[in-house]
């Protein structure tokens, strides 16, 4: 790690009304007693990897290198995998092989290298099997936090067997721009899969407009939906209720409301895919 006192950061679907978040930050400390853990969230939306997956992405760049654990873990128990993924930046991120980890990895400069967590040595016994987050994936975490070689953890595999991220990289042709909502925080602004550095590479410039099409083809309930946005550098660019579309702080383009709700005024959702003339 980069400092003497190890970072550790924890982002789960565990809430804090029962024990889980804490048992497994004791498991830490008794492993590696010194280590420093910064809990990301703990209220994501029980099972929603897709959400914990944005918010892993968005959180971990304003972070030191570190060791990161992360459990949304619908799957546990079941043939799906536990991995330690080494970023590029020289952190390892540790959790279920369900996606969680792979935006979160890319955004630390992708992904280096990834192992299979198989040596059980490092887990605590017995292994409950609806509990893998405080018998597998913590322990693991803090041997890493220590030093521990993700060698030692257990086998190499490639990169291209594990499951995917939850949204694809947008697709530019001339000045249209295909992309897709992945995300709407508790304000209503909508997040885009498109990052501050691509957008970087399309000269565009504040005060433009950026023509919005969103159609539904498969939902007749929904109408079309065909705007005219600014780009712009905050909320406050525009008068209050009104739509305005900036970069926010996780990094992402964004469609928010002035002091509303974007997923509201547009009735756009997680998921759905627009079309966005620069």
């Amino acid at each position: 790690m980069s400092s003497t006192i190890p970072i550790i950061t924890f982002i789960s679907d565990f809430g804090y009304q029962d024990e889980w978040a804490a048992i497994c930050k004791g498991v830490i400390y008794r492993i590696s007693p010194t280590a420093n853990v910064v809990d990301i969230c703990h209220n994501i939306p029980n099972f929603d990897i897709w959400k914990a997956s944005f918010v892993l992405s968005s959180a971990l760049p304003s972070f030191p290198v570190g060791v990161h654990l992360a459990v949304v873990d619908p799957g546990v128990g079941t043939q799906r995998r536990g991995i330690v993924i080494k970023a590029d930046r020289g952190d390892l991120l540790v959790g279920p092989d369900n996606g969680l980890l792979i935006a979160a990895a890319e955004r630390l400069g992708g992904i280096r290298e990834v192992t299979l967590i198989t040596n059980d040595r490092f887990w605590l016994k017995p292994v409950c099997p609806t509990f893998h987050a405080r018998d597998i994936f913590a322990p693991v975490t803090a041997y890493l936090a220590n030093g521990i070689s993700p060698a030692e953890i257990g086998e190499t595999i490639t990169e291209e067997s594990l499951a995917k991220s939850f949204w694809e990289k947008p697709r530019i042709s001339g000045r249209t721009l295909e992309c897709q909502v992945i995300d709407a925080d508790k304000f209503g602004t909508l997040r885009f899969n498109v990052e501050s550095s691509f957008l970087e590479t399309q000269d565009l410039s504040l005060g433009e407009t950026i023509l919005m099409k969103v159609e539904f083809p498969s939902d007749l309930q929904r109408p079309h939906i065909l705007a005219e946005v600014p780009f712009g550098r905050t909320f406050g660019d525009v008068r209050v209720g009104s739509p305005i579309m900036l970069v926010d702080s996780s990094g992402y383009l964004c469609l928010a409301l002035n002091q509303g709700s974007a997923a509201q005024h547009f009735n756009l959702k997680r998921g759905d895919r627009l079309s966005l003339r620069l």
